[in-house]
C-alpha cells in the first residue's frame, strides 16, 4: 500500500505548494500585463502613425506653397486621405487662414470643405502638437521653409482597428493559455519533487532538478516574447501601412498610364497637352519612388519576421552548432527595437569573431535579457546609452554589453543572478532573466559577470569558448 503522508510530511511540502502556486499566479499576471501593455503600443503607434503622415504632407506641400500650386498641394492631401484612418486634413497659412481643405465621413470619400474659412493654430513654438478627444487624434505640424509657412492640421479617428484589437486579443488568450498551463505543469512538478523528497528523500534529486530548471528556461522565454509580441507588431504596423498606401496611389498612377496608352493617336502637341493635364511628368518620376520604397517595406516585414522566428526556436534538444555569434546579436537587436526606442542608442563594436559551438538560440536568449534590461534601467526623460563590444582570441570569445544608466547598489549586485530576485514593478518581471543567462552561459562552458558603479553605469561580460568542452561523466 502506498504510504499516506504526514502531518509533518505534509508541512514540508507546504512551501512548494506555496511557489508553485506564486509561479502559477504570476504567469497569469504576466499575461495580463502584457495584453494591457500591448493595447498601449497600438495606441502608441496610431499616434505615430498619424505624425508620419503629417510629416510626409509638409514634406511634400512646402515648395507647392511657396509656389501656390493649390491644385498639386490638393493632390497630395488627397494621397495622404487614401488612409481611411485620416477623418480630416487642413492647410492653413500662418495666421490660420484654410487655404485648403478635405474631409470624410467614416466609410465615405473625402470632400471638400468650404468652412471654416479660419482657425486657431497652435501659439507655441514647437514644430509637432499632438492631442486626443472622444473622436479624434488632431496633430498639428508647421510648415517651413527657410521660414513659416503656415501649419497642417490631420485628424485621425479615435478608436483601434478592430482587426489590430481581435488579432492582440487572440495572441493575448494565447499567452495567457500556455501561462496557465506552464503554471499548472510547473506547480505539478514542484508537488512531485516535494513528495519525492519528503518520502523518498533523494532518490533522482539531480535529474529532476536539470527538468526543473530547463521549464523554467522555457518559461522565461515565453515571458520575453510575450513582452515582444506588442513591439514586433508595432513595428510590421508602420511598414505595412506605407505599403497599403503606396499601392493606393500606384492604382491611381495606373490609371493615368491607362488613359494615355488608350489615347486616340494625336500629334505631339495634343500629347504633350493630355500628359501635362494629367500631370504624367510627376507620375512617372513619383511611380519609382513608390515601387522602391514598397519593396523596401515588405522586406523589412520579412526580416522583422524571420529574427522573431530565429528567436523563437525551442531548441529543446539543445543541439550545439558552429554558429556566428555576431549574427544572432544583430537579429536580437532588431526584435528589440521598440525595447530600445526613446530610451536608448546603440553602439556596436565588432571584432573578428570564430565560429563558435553553442546553441544559437539560447545565447539570442541571454543578449535579449541583457540588452532589453540595460534599456529598462535607463531613468526616464533620460536618452541613455549601451555600448556592445566582441572580440576573441585562440581560446574564446567575449561579448560585453555596457550602459550608462543609474548603476546597481552594492546591496542589490550580489542578488541579481538568484532565482525570482527582481527590482521592477509586480507583474512586469519574472526575477529569472539573469539567473537563466547565467545558467545558459555556464552549461556552455563560459561565464557571465558583471561590474557596476553607481551613478556610472553597469558591464554585464560574457566569455564563451569557442571549442565546446567535453561532458564530464
Amino acid at each position: 500500500m502506498r504510504q499516506r503522508l504526514s502531518s509533518a510530511q505534509w508541512k514540508n511540502i507546504k512551501p512548494a505548494l506555496l511557489i508553485g502556486l506564486a509561479l502559477a499566479l504570476l504567469q497569469i499576471g504576466s499575461g495580463v500585463a502584457a495584453y494591457y501593455q500591448s493595447k498601449s503600443l497600438l495606441w502608441e503607434g496610431k499616434y505615430q502613425t498619424s505624425q508620419n503622415l503629417s510629416r510626409g504632407l509638409v514634406v511634400a506641400v512646402a515648395d507647392q506653397m511657396v509656389l501656390k500650386d493649390y491644385a498639386s498641394i490638393e493632390s497630395r492631401i488627397l494621397q495622404t486621405m487614401s488612409n481611411i484612418e485620416v477623418a480630416s486634413v487642413i492647410l492653413t497659412d500662418t495666421t490660420g487662414k484654410v487655404l485648403s481643405a478635405l474631409k470624410r465621413a467614416p466609410g465615405q470619400e473625402p470632400r471638400l470643405m468650404f468652412d471654416p474659412q479660419w482657425v486657431t493654430t497652435p501659439e507655441v513654438d514647437q514644430a509637432v502638437l499632438q492631442s486626443r478627444d472622444k473622436d479624434f487624434i488632431t496633430t498639428w505640424v508647421k510648415v517651413s521653409l527657410g521660414s513659416d509657412l503656415g501649419w497642417v492640421r490631420l485628424q485621425t479617428y479615435n478608436e483601434l482597428d478592430s482587426a489590430d484589437l481581435g488579432s492582440l486579443r487572440q495572441q493575448n488568450l494565447l499567452l495567457s493559455v500556455l501561462s496557465v498551463v506552464s503554471g499548472i505543469v510547473i506547480l505539478g512538478v514542484f508537488l512531485w519533487r516535494a513528495y519525492f523528497t519528503v518520502v523518498k528523500r533523494e532518490h533522482m534529486f539531480e535529474v529532476k532538478l536539470d527538468e526543473a530548471t530547463k521549464r523554467l528556461l522555457q518559461s522565461e522565454k515565453l515571458a520575453s516574447l510575450g513582452e515582444l509580441a506588442a513591439g514586433v507588431a508595432h513595428e510590421i504596423n508602420n511598414p505595412v501601412g506605407y505599403v497599403s498606401s503606396n499601392l493606393t496611389t500606384l492604382q491611381k498612377y495606373l490609371t493615368v498610364y491607362e488613359k494615355v496608352l488608350d489615347a486616340p493617336q494625336a500629334d505631339n502637341d495634343e500629347m504633350t497637352a493630355l500628359k501635362k493635364k494629367l500631370n504624367y511628368a510627376f507620375i512617372r518620376d513619383d511611380l519609382q519612388n513608390l515601387v522602391k520604397e514598397t519593396q523596401e517595406g515588405v522586406g523589412r516585414v520579412k526580416a522583422i519576421i524571420q529574427d522573431l522566428k530565429d528567436y523563437a526556436r525551442t531548441n529543446a534538444a539543445t543541439h550545439y552548432v558552429a554558429s556566428d555569434i555576431q549574427v544572432g546579436l544583430k537579429s536580437t537587436l532588431n526584435i528589440a527595437r521598440v525595447q530600445l526606442k526613446n530610451r536608448c542608442d546603440v553602439r556596436l563594436e565588432l571584432g573578428k569573431l570564430p565560429l563558435v559551438e553553442c546553441a544559437p538560440s539560447q545565447i539570442d536568449q541571454v543578449f535579449l535579457n541583457l540588452i532589453v534590461n540595460a534599456a529598462q534601467a535607463m531613468p526616464e526623460g533620460k536618452m541613455g546609452m549601451i555600448d556592445i563590444r566582441t572580440d576573441a582570441d585562440d581560446q574564446q570569445v567575449w561579448v560585453e554589453v555596457k550602459d550608462n544608466g543609474p548603476g546597481i547598489p552594492p546591496d542589490v549586485l550580489k542578488k541579481i543572478f538568484d532565482p525570482f530576485f527582481t527590482t521592477k514593478d509586480p507583474g512586469t518581471g519574472t526575477g529569472l532573466g539573469l539567473s537563466v543567462s547565467q545558467n545558459i552561459i555556464q552549461q556552455h562552458g563560459g561565464t557571465l559577470t558583471v561590474d557596476s558603479t553607481v551613478g556610472v553605469g553597469t558591464t554585464f561580460k560574457i566569455t564563451l569558448p569557442i571549442k565546446r568542452p567535453e561532458a564530464k561523466g
